[in-house]
């Protein structure tokens, strides 16, 4: 896949673009890239995915904390994965936001991007104040003959796909549903940090991942995971949570990965959460959580062996 900044601007080829902010790359947001792939075929351009990097919400509500379901890293790792052609990421600044509609779609959209067609989604907004919409596209296609295709919502048992709705169901632990809207396991991925060496003192050892700052975090607790280790994967117990039985402050993110037993230290692995298990506890005793720990494990094969 070819990934493109605005240093990289014009493109030498014209494209079909679907627009949006795509955090989560979760089914509905596929069928757009579906989409996309099919028009560049009739219409012999190359589809791209053009997105914004900060999220949007990050300037225009920076009070309002945002964590993110994909970082950039990672829709890069999903398109390269789908076969997706080109990527174009464009920096999110307050100057953008302010650019009119008609200036958008001039500058970025017909100059720089040589516009065949546009897909975008049936909510899509732009421009400043989100002045500007799918029907105020149609209106600019006709000027500078471009086509444009408008995405009506994906719906799994009659709800609407939407990230929102992912990052409610994430905080609430309920991540079946949540992996259904993705149609993808939730994945954190982060280097293994030195931990205070508890779970190897009970029997169990975990790698501790650190985690970037602004990826979202589920409901704290124990997860059946697969443990993605250099193209091998492992079943695991997941650990979101700030031990309890220990009264720690710190939130920790930690992995027991059954029937392994390598060192891990300093290596990138990726997590994918399969099913909440158990809210996070505080044990009367170092010996009910071990306990509690061998019980986590057999239902973590359970699951992942179903």
């Amino acid at each position: 896949m070819k990934i493109y900044s605005l240093s990289d601007l014009p493109l030498p080829f014209s494209t079909v673009i679907a627009i949006g902010a795509f955090d989560g790359l979760h089914i509905g947001h596929l069928r757009l890239l579906e989409e996309t792939k099919k028009i560049g075929e009739e219409l012999l351009a190359t589809p791209v995915m053009l997105t914004f990097s900060p999220h949007p919400r990050e300037v225009l509500r920076p009070q309002v904390p945002f964590y993110y379901l994909t970082l950039l890293n990672e829709k890069i790792e999903i398109l390269s994965a789908l076969s997706f052609p080109c990527l174009v990421v464009l920096p999110f600044t307050r100057s953008l936001a302010e650019l009119t509609p008609d200036i958008f779609v001039e500058q970025y959209l017909v100059d720089y991007l040589k516009v065949k067609a546009i897909v975008v989604g049936y909510n899509f907004r732009f421009g400043r104040g989100k002045s500007g919409d799918a029907e105020f596209l149609l209106k600019m296609g006709k000027k500078y003959d471009f086509m444009v295709r408008v995405v009506e919502p994906v719906e799994i048992d009659g709800i609407k796909i939407s990230s929102s709705l992912i990052r409610e169901l994430l905080l609430k632990g309920e991540v079946e549903r949540a992996n259904r809207l993705l149609g993808r396991p939730y994945s954190l991925k982060g280097r293994v940090i030195t931990g205070k060496g508890r779970g190897r003192m009970l029997g169990f050892p975990t790698a501790n991942l650190e985690i970037p700052n602004k990826k979202l975090i589920p409901k704290e607790g124990v997860y059946a995971a697969w443990v993605n280790i250099e193209n091998k994967r492992f079943m695991g117990a997941l650990n979101i949570g700030k031990n309890p039985t220990f009264e720690d402050k710190k939130l920790s993110i930690e992995v027991h990965i059954l029937d392994f037993s390598e060192d891990l230290y300093n290596k990138t692995i990726k997590v994918e959460l399969i099913k909440y298990i158990r809210g996070e506890q505080k044990f009367p005793s170092v010996e009910k959580l071990v306990e509690q720990i061998k019980k986590d494990c057999q239902v973590v094969k359970e699951v992942l062996s179903g």
